[in-house]
């Protein structure tokens, strides 16, 4: 496999969440193979830097030199440049480099240390500007590249024309508030064409890192032969998502998840698969359609972190009574595919984290006797549910699945004997779907026995 690279030239950042660190992270989360030059060694954790030590100015230059003659990048990224020296070695390292530089100015770090010496602006903006492909500077630190303050859209247009004059191709300025509830990132084109992109404000004070995963996946983005306009695009939405599922590694502030689509994309592909062998193994079971109610059965399986229905997989189409066989309408598992067995999950999920599984089940006398001697059982009784929550479509299952774990918090079963136009259900809980089955497969067996089959 051949993979792209990316070269990142920043500070170490000892705590992992900025720095090469996350540019590491990010390059190959993304798919592209990242090598480092270290500018120098911060000593910090998510509260506060206890220390910088600056490296030889000729280390950095040994770095970068030694990484290009033999491992080619795709990209270059620039981050922490710390001091004037290593200002003038990265430029002379790169000035016969033919390929894209995201040049990303950090001037000091989410803590409060500055991370670029006071007397290294001018040649920062001088030396290292007019290198950058994309710049990628944030709301203050556009300011203080430009000297004035950004208040509005006009100044934001201002600035970025003025950072463009410098000497970049392409300007992105992140995170700037213009509207009341969302976050606006906006790109200058090498063409003077202006795109911006705004996403709502997650319920987050500050986050560490976020700004090194945007600019790392702009490199990875460019490194794989996206033009800048389609990186920005994607850079913004992979930001978005390391910024959503951010973690909390320390005391102080929370930390970007740079590898948060690797863990989602493994956590579906899981319950895809899991749920696609469970299915398989009703249809196998023999009289398993004894089961099904007259409104049909689903199967679901939920994410880790599930908050909605689009988080929970069932199957597509429900499965279905076929003589006594059970039958899956269709071979497709997919997310979002149940409404009344996933909003139960979810509910038990608030409960219990674990129980990420469930099966809905006809109800009986036969099935009542045999639940009540073998297994944790709970239950609700819908004449008791509320006019208003009876009247809003999807809100009786939520309701009942509430009311019956407040009785029993264990309850691996829960059921309700209908209502007038409502049919008797029960809801078979577990971790995974293939212990939901197992549980569905002891009670047929008793079923049978009982009902001499």
């Amino acid at each position: 496999m051949q993979f792209k690279i990316g070269l990142s030239i920043a500070g170490s950042d000892s705590g992992g969440a900025a720095g090469i660190q996350a540019d590491l992270k990010t390059l190959t989360n993304l798919g592209v193979y990242g090598c480092t030059a270290i500018t120098a060694i911060t000593a910090q954790n998510t509260k506060k830097v206890t220390s910088i030590t600056e490296l030889d100015c000729r280390a950095v230059a040994d770095q970068i030199n030694s990484t290009i003659r033999d491992i080619r990048p795709n990209s270059i990224k620039i981050g922490m440049v710390y001091n004037k020296k290593n200002i003038h070695v990265i430029k002379e390292s790169l000035r016969s480099i033919h390929v894209p530089i995201i040049l990303d100015p950090i001037f000091a770090a989410g803590t409060g240390a500055r991370l670029l010496l006071p007397d290294a602006l001018e040649t920062f903006k001088r030396e290292l500007i007019p290198l950058s492909t994309v710049i990628t500077p944030n709301h203050f630190e556009a300011e203080e590249i430009v000297g004035f303050r950004i208040r509005t859209r006009n100044d934001l247009k201002k600035a970025a024309n003025r950072i463009k004059d410098l000497g970049a191709k392409n300007v992105i300025i992140k995170s700037i508030h213009l509207y009341k509830h969302k976050i606006t990132d906006i790109l200058l084109s090498s063409e003077s064409k202006f795109l911006e992109i705004s996403n709502s404000r997650l319920k987050i004070a500050e986050i560490h890192g976020s700004g090194c995963n945007f600019s790392a996946a702009v490199t990875a983005f460019l490194a794989r032969g996206y033009i800048v306009t389609n990186a920005f695009v994607l850079a913004n939405k992979y930001a978005q998502g390391a910024i959503r599922d951010n973690l909390k590694v320390g005391a102080g502030l929370a930390v970007a998840h740079p590898a948060f689509s690797l863990y989602e994309d493994a956590n579906r592909y899981s319950v895809l698969m899991k749920l696609r062998a469970a299915s398989e193994t009703v249809e196998s079971i023999d009289r398993f359609g004894e089961l099904i109610p007259e409104t049909q059965s689903n199967l679901a399986f939920a994410l880790p972190d599930a908050n909605e229905l689009n988080d929970v997989a069932a199957i597509k189409g429900r499965i279905v009574k076929f003589g006594e066989r059970a039958l899956c309408a269709s071979r497709t598992v997919e997310f979002g595919a149940s409404r009344h067995v996933a909003s139960a999950v979810l509910v038990y999920m608030k409960s219990d984290p674990l129980v990420r599984s469930g099966i809905n089940i006809k109800f009986n006398k036969d099935i009542e006797r045999i639940i009540r001697s073998d297994f944790k059982v709970s239950s609700y009784d819908r004449r008791l549910e509320g006019h208003e929550t009876s009247r809003k479509e999807g809100m009786s299952i939520p309701w009942g699945i509430k009311f019956a774990l407040a009785r029993n918090p264990k309850a691996e079963l829960i059921y309700h004997k209908g209502s007038i136009g409502k049919e008797a259900m029960c809801i078979i809980f577990g971790e995974e779907p293939s212990e939901v089955v197992l549980k569905a497969n002891r009670i047929l067996k008793k079923l049978n026995i009982y009902t001499g089959r």
